[in-house]
């Protein structure tokens, strides 16, 4: 009896330091809910200016790396938005308004191991990047040959990504990453992460 005791004893405290070590839902304090919502409006502004250069440049940089090998650079991928920015104009969307909301759940993710330490022994060993889901609504314009003009409402999100303890964020876009690409990138999220709804909903 005391040997299962034991053993049930110690494996919660290894289940209660694993969480404690490699990550998991994290609560934000109110000065880095501001920060992160203040910094997603900020991209969201710039985009809606098309400085598509400002998007590169914030683009979260493992990401980053992946999407410029992929296109063969960094200039190509900066052209990729570039052009895809001139595309919409000439198509006849117009990009009006861009609002970030309150940001949702954030996330211990990415461990790394502290300079100057040799091995693991406690969450004090170990430097994370907090990820947050961050909701967004922009509003946009289909103004198209011989057609009466269209506006739509477009609800999705941006996550952001900062090492913690810094308010430094970059950004993934959440209207065309998946699951698996967040996977990917960060094998601690919840197997059963479910992202924020990404919803088109006409103007009238």
């Amino acid at each position: 009896m005391i040997k299962r005791f034991l053993l049930v004893y110690f494996s919660l405290v290894a289940s209660l330091h694993a969480q404690q070590l490699f990550g998991g839902e994290f609560a934000l304090n109110e000065a880095s809910r501001q920060s992160v919502q203040e910094s997603v409006q900020k991209m969201g502004n710039e985009v809606l200016k098309s400085n598509f250069r400002f998007a590169v440049d914030k683009m979260y940089p493992r990401w980053k790396i992946l999407q410029a090998k992929q296109l063969g650079s960094e200039v190509k991928l900066l052209e990729a938005f570039n052009n895809a920015g001139a595309q919409m104009q000439e198509a006849g969307v117009t990009l009006n308004s861009f609002v970030a909301d309150p940001p949702l759940k954030a996330y211990r993710v990415h461990p790394k191991m502290k300079a100057g330490r040799s091995e693991i022994r406690s969450s004090e060993d170990v430097t994370y990047e907090l990820l947050v889901f961050v909701p967004t609504k922009m509003k946009m314009t289909f103004l198209l040959k011989n057609q009466p003009k269209l506006s739509f409402l477009r609800e999705s999100f941006q996550i952001a990504i900062a090492k913690e303890g810094t308010n430094e964020w970059t950004f993934l876009d959440g209207a065309t990453i998946s699951v698996k690409d967040l996977r990917s990138l960060f094998p601690l999220l919840p197997h059963n992460l479910e992202l924020p709804k990404k919803v088109d909903t006409e103007i009238k």
